[in-house]
């Protein structure tokens, strides 16, 4: 399916832009010695915090984005779009997560269904000193890492390589990227407007695979399966499903 490849081709030129003004770097996520668990007790403390990213007063925005095409994927690149965390030692940032992923055989019944699976897969992230405060239906995310974790060198390369092993796992991933952006709350909000949009894609997906509503003349999101082809192409899909189920 090509659900985001239009929003993937925005990205880049979003990056394109930062990396000319040279605030953009890269790393290739390459495995290596793990970062310790806290054995599923990792509390940070106000005290403790060595960085906030996206307080609820701040700007944030997380979201996964996938592809059929892994040409449209740089496999196990992280990309930093401002401050590394070190750098943002006792501050609190507005914050951006972008994770990009490419599989095998994406389709209309398959899509939303890996989604959550990839999707759930961040509140399994066990890294000593790093709590995922808060997340929300939004797109939203809201996170601390603890003085103790960035002293012993915990950096968005820690984070974004956690993040891309655990996909790479699924046996349907073949690439995967991650992009963190704390370059401000412009920056942030560039890419809130391209999350916006794929919200109202994924609540589409939920509202068909879950509630199982097929009916497009009182669907709140009527407009977006109308520009969206593949979403036409699932709610077919889907529909055909259960009528079988009951006949």
């Amino acid at each position: 399916m090509q659900l985001f490849d239009k929003h993937i081709d925005q990205i880049r030129a979003f990056l394109k832009t930062y990396q000319a003004n040279g605030a953009a770097r890269t790393y290739t996520h390459t495995p290596s010695a793990n970062w310790p668990t806290s054995h599923r007790q990792n509390l940070v403390l106000a005290g403790d915090t060595g960085v906030e990213l996206g307080h609820p007063n701040d700007l944030s925005t997380a979201f996964l984005l996938w592809t059929n095409d892994p040409a449209q994927v740089v496999d196990r690149r992280i990309t930093v779009v401002g401050p590394d965390l070190p750098d943002l030692k006792d501050q609190r940032a507005s914050f951006g997560k972008i994770i990009i992923a490419a599989g095998e055989d994406f389709d209309a019944e398959n899509s939303f269904e890996r989604y959550r699976e990839m999707e759930l897969l961040r509140y399994d992230l066990d890294l000593k000193g790093y709590m995922m405060r808060g997340v929300s239906q939004h797109q939203r995310e809201w996170s601390r890492v603890s003085k103790a974790a960035l002293k012993n060198g915990f950096s968005f390369a820690v984070l974004g390589g956690a993040l891309l092993d655990q996909l790479l796992r699924l046996p349907y991933i073949q690439a995967a990227e991650a992009i963190f952006i704390t370059e401000g709350r412009q920056a942030v909000s560039e890419i809130q407007a391209i999350a916006d949009e794929t919200i109202k894609i994924i609540g589409a997906m939920n509202k068909m695979a879950e509630e199982l509503s097929f009916d497009c003349r009182t669907c709140e999101y009527n407009d977006v399966c109308r520009d969206v082809a593949e979403l036409r192409s699932m709610r077919n899909a889907l529909k055909n499903r259960k009528d079988a189920q009951h006949a």
